[in-house]
């Protein structure tokens, strides 16, 4: 294995350069492991494969000649290196063998924040699409194995749905295109590009199953369950996004059981409109018009697809019902459940998405070389609302509509670098357990960082008053300092 330092030497790049081949998937991130003695007061030492050399010789043979850095990217993304044979391959998740029981963790193929994956170590059946599902690599299973949805190698640029449309209707077919549409319309792909090397009544049809097509969660990796069929088991269909594209894989699975999902209000979706008391959380990603200035469009909905994937995990793991959002603002609802502190659970899950924005925030410092500091503004609050579905079953968003919803949003605009904002009605419900928890103040009055702990101030004497409209100026509002875990490792998901 080899130190950065070793690679900039033997390659004459800079720091800096290493670090963008990092940020583009051109390399893998380092592996982070204790110094040794050599090393002397590093804290920590990344250490990258023994390829990484030749790698970067040949990046650098690619740029001579005038490659792009994307071309360059899928170029090793679809031409993974050779498996050492003298040393084994770095152990990596797959897709697990079977679901697993409801309320375990799923294994899928991971893929890091700059989308780089290792696809050798793949033993299920596995290909990568384009931006137009054009297949663009495939693994060994994928042609052969009995699990693969593909009938023989696929030449590279041929549509996978071309391939799709040849499985027994009895086999699946009808469930795996419709995961394949899904995933293509959550990437907000244009029709016209998937399917203009289809025969007219092919592309018709699956034109028409586009539009019906189940959005799929924002979300790093999505799965369907295939149905089994005549000689085959039933499958879990993952798909896992790239940066361009989507790599799709196959495991053996049980269609009876289903995969962990969002708790709903007493685990149904509220379809029709319900009077419940709710917790609002609205996050905004600060500064998001400067951010789009600052960043190239597909750092950008880099950037967003990190910070929702991360936001997500938080909410779910607090039992909360994702409300319809923007890519910059993020809405979460808490509900009355059993065994369950609802108000606590938006707490938690504000404090633990200031603190996951930090690293967040520490990640892009490292790829982008600047001094912004990253951060989304939550607002909470909490009322007697009504709560109900919008739009179809299949494709409707759930929605709290009142005073709460909007005293929310306004406290998240109104705070400023990563602050949470709670309103004194929702302190004042907090349960003993809870309010014990939290600490939360306003800003003193000198002008100083100090934060007078325990009271409440007017929104507008808190916030710019040019940003605050007169109906939300009196609201008495805090900034939520810290909240102390009743667990030592608030990550592994006990109740609040």
């Amino acid at each position: 294995m080899l130190t950065s330092k070793e690679i900039i030497e033997r390659t004459g790049i800079s720091r800096a350069t290493l670090n963008n081949y990092i940020a583009s998937g051109l390399v893998p991130r380092p592996q982070v492991l204790p110094p040794g003695p050599e090393h002397g007061a590093a804290p920590r030492i990344g250490y990258f494969p023994d390829d990484t050399i030749a790698r970067i010789e040949t990046i650098q043979r690619f740029k001579r000649e005038g490659w792009s850095i994307t071309r360059i990217a899928e170029h090793l993304a679809a031409h993974p290196p050779a498996p050492d044979a003298a040393a084994p391959a770095p152990a990596v998740p797959v897709p697990a063998p079977a679901v697993p029981a409801r309320g375990a963790s799923v294994t899928a193929p991971i893929a890091d924040p700059s989308g780089r994956l290792w696809l050798r170590d793949i033993r299920h059946p596995a290909y990568i699409v384009d931006e137009s599902f054009r297949v663009v690599w495939m693994n060994d299973e994928a042609r052969s194995a009995g699990l693969s949805p593909l009938s023989g190698p696929a030449d590279a640029g041929t549509s996978v749905f071309a391939s799709l449309l040849e499985i027994d209707p009895a086999k699946g077919r009808d469930a795996i295109l419709r995961f394949h549409l899904a995933v293509a319309r959550q990437r907000s792909t244009d029709a016209a590009d998937l399917f203009r090397d289809l025969p007219a009544a092919d592309a018709a049809a699956l034109e028409a199953m586009l539009r019906d097509a189940r959005s799929q969660d924002a979300r790093l990796v999505s799965h369907a369950v295939v149905p089994a069929g005549p000689g085959v088991p039933a499958r879990l269909a993952y798909a896992v996004h790239l940066r361009d594209g989507v790599l799709f894989a196959y495991a053996p699975g049980t269609a009876a059981e289903t995969l962990p999902a969002a708790p709903r209000a007493n685990g149904k979706s509220p379809a029709a409109p319900v009077l419940t008391p709710v917790a609002v959380l609205v996050a905004s990603l600060q500064d998001a018009n400067g951010l789009w200035v600052r960043l190239t469009a597909q750092e950008y909905f880099e950037l967003l697809n990190e910070v929702w994937t991360e936001l997500d995990r938080i909410f779910r793991r607090h039992h909360g019902v994702r409300g319809a959002q923007t890519g910059e603002v993020l809405v979460c609802y808490f509900l009355p459940s059993e065994g369950q502190s609802y108000l606590g659970n938006a707490l938690a899950a504000a404090q633990q998405t200031r603190d996951a924005m930090r690293q967040v925030s520490r990640r892009w410092h490292l790829r982008k070389s600047w001094d912004i500091e990253l951060a989304m503004n939550v607002g909470v609050d909490e009322g007697q609302e009504w709560m109900g579905g919008v739009g179809s079953a299949a494709l409707g968003a759930v929605r709290v509509l009142g005073d709460a919803p909007d005293r929310a949003e306004q406290l998240a605009r109104s705070a400023r670098m990563g602050a949470v904002l709670l309103t004194r009605s929702l302190v004042g419900k907090l349960p003993p357990g809870d309010l014990q928890r939290a600490t939360y103040g306003v800003p003193a009055q000198d002008g100083s960082e100090a934060r007078v702990l325990f009271t409440f101030a007017r929104l507008e004497d808190i916030a710019s008053p040019s940003t605050v409209p007169a109906r939300f100026a009196d609201l008495a509002v805090a900034e939520l300092l810290d909240l102390k875990f009743p667990n030592p490792d608030p990550g592994a998901g006990g109740a609040v």
